[in-house]
This record gives C-alpha cells, structure tokens and sequence, in this order.
C-alpha cells in the first residue's frame, strides 16, 4: 500500500510539472501569450528585413516620385518618420503586413535613430520587433544594418 501510495504521489507530482512546463514553453512560443512586449499581445518576436528608402519623408512622395517601388510602409515615431521597403517578415517573404501602411512605432529614440540616420538608407536593415495585435504598431526592440 505504501509503495503505491509513493508512486502514485510521484505521478502526479510529474503531471503538474510537465503542465506548467508546457504551459510556460506554450506563452513563450511564437503567438503565444508571452509578456506582450509594449501591448502586442498573442504576437512573438518577428524579424522584418527591407531598407529605408528615405527619412523625414512621406508614403505620398515616394510612390509620386517611385512608382514601381513596391512592399511600402511609414513608421511614425516621436522623433520623426521613415518609409520603408520590407522584403520579408520572419522567414519568408510576404507581399502585406497590414491594411494600412501605415504603423506607430514604439521604441527608444536610440534605435529609431539608427533606423532613420543618413548613412543607413538603402542599405539592407533588420528590425527585431514585435507587431501588435490590431496591426497598427510596432515595437521596435533592435535595428541591425547589413552593410
């Protein structure tokens, strides 16, 4: 009796581990609940590559003055606004990301600096970030440029 009392304990004592384990690698997982960065709740961390076309612009002179460019989309920040080209999202290429072109960007004026500055357009940008859930904003933890 008491050998089965034990491992009857030992059960499920290891049922309750694996469920909250399960339950903790679930809310960390892409799309799962996780901290939700900056409000974006039920998104992961998305990588998005392209590069800025220009900076204190607008969508409205780019497509005016570039009409085959393709993929556009303003980011308003506080410090200002760029537009910019993506080419993919996460691991694939993607041809829309939202209705609008449009996103409010939330990050530290150090990173939104980095996207916007001078020397970075054109070349090929990735933005560790997180979209939020009605596709309006994104929060940009890291901008990484590629040459």
């Amino acid at each position: 009796m008491k050998v089965f009392k034990k491992i009857t304990q030992a059960g499920l004592a290891l049922t309750l581990s694996l469920t909250i384990l399960s339950a903790a690698a679930f809310a960390f997982g892409p799309g799962g609940g996780g901290s939700g960065f900056g409000g974006a709740s039920g998104r992961g961390m998305t990588q998005i590559t392209g590069k800025v076309i220009c900076a204190a612009c607008d969508l409205t002179e780019v497509r005016r003055g570039q009409p085959d460019l393709l993929q556009l989309y303003q980011l308003k920040h506080t410090q200002g606004q760029v537009v910019m080209q993506i080419k993919t999202i996460g691991s694939s290429t993607f041809w829309r990301l939202s209705e609008s072109p449009e996103f409010s960007v939330r990050a530290k004026d150090s990173v939104f600096a980095r996207l916007a500055a001078e020397e970075n357009i054109n070349k090929e940008i990735e933005i560790t970030s997180v979209l939020s859930k009605d596709r309006r904003h994104l929060d940009i933890f890291d901008v990484a440029i590629q040459g």
